[in-house]
């Protein structure tokens, strides 16, 4: 930290003009992110301090600013960008291309495809949605929703370990209640947290297989704001037919593998933008080598 801010106090006693130009202000503005992001002050003797905890929206590389950590899983960790895909499973063809830093959810990929795909498609709409559970709370969603379209998807899964799961309580969104297991009814809006009563949580015989809150406290279900949509997909969850509807999506995973077959798992430029540069140009050789398969079939 020290050397640090020697180095920006000689900077800016010997060259004052060029301090705040390019390029020289940006690595100073990158040498000041890492050390904030890593460093802090120590309160025992007032001195630099490896930060305890990990800084939000961390930097991971001094070449490039856009570069976040990802995560796959709880134990499996990535470093780079995200990518999405906007396919026409009649077709195979990959219609839009977003990237995002790895650590943004993939919903914000979203608005990118939609504005490609608004460009594509001027005269025709998607009628029906088929994506990963992850772009649920997307612009896209909202808007094949409001035009009474069909959205194909795996529900998020609620867990309780060995006790009642939310699955196990009896959700009635026209009424707006939700009933536990021993049939206690409460009524509920989508975003909030119900809170069953207490007292008749003490009394409760599936007590110990429902709940661990403190006696003075009832189980409490959260209820998601899209909870209607939850309930859609839970139940085609629960059909064959749903299920194999939900297969269709193998398409878009397909398509993503051979785009990183083109591309590579690893990021060939510095920035957000030439990265999405290239995937948009890997992804037009993969929509050129379905185009030539498919009329090889057809010959």
């Amino acid at each position: 930290m020290h050397q640090l801010d020697s180095l920006e106090a000689w900077i800016q006693a010997k060259l004052p003009t060029e301090l705040g130009q390019p390029p020289l202000s940006d690595h100073l503005a990158t040498l000041r992110q890492i050390r904030a992001q890593d460093l802090e002050p120590d309160p025992n003797d007032g001195g630099p301090r490896i930060r305890i905890g990990v800084a939000e929206d961390r930097r991971v590389s001094i070449e490039d600013g856009d570069m976040r950590h990802g995560r796959k899983s709880k134990s499996k960790r990535f470093n780079g960008y995200k990518r999405h895909l906007a396919t026409d499973l009649d077709t195979d063809l990959i219609l839009a291309c977003a990237l995002t830093p790895a650590n943004r959810p993939e919903e914000e990929g979203a608005p990118s495809l939609r504005h490609d795909i608004g460009k594509l498609r001027r005269r025709n709409t998607i009628g029906a949605l088929y994506i990963d559970r992850g772009y649920i709370g997307s612009v896209l969603v909202k808007d094949v929703l409001a035009r009474r379209g069909t959205i194909a998807c795996k529900p998020w899964v609620s867990r309780n370990g060995t006790r009642f799961a939310k699955t196990e309580f009896k959700i009635n969104m026209r009424n707006r209640t939700i009933r536990c297991p021993a049939g206690e009814v409460e009524h509920f809006y989508p975003g909030a947290i119900v809170e069953f009563d207490p007292e008749v949580c003490a009394r409760c015989p599936l007590r110990s297989h429902c709940t661990m809150a403190s006696i003075e406290t009832g189980r409490t279900v959260q209820i998601a704001p899209d909870e209607q949509l939850q309930h859609r997909l839970r139940k085609l969850m629960k059909t064959p037919a749903g299920r194999e509807s939900l297969r269709e999506r193998v398409s878009v995973e397909h398509r993503l593998a051979h785009l990183g077959r083109k591309q590579g798992r690893r990021a060939r430029y510095r920035g957000l933008r030439k990265n999405l540069y290239d995937t948009r140009r890997a992804a037009a050789v993969v929509n050129l080598e379905t185009i030539h398969r498919r009329l090889a079939l057809a010959a």
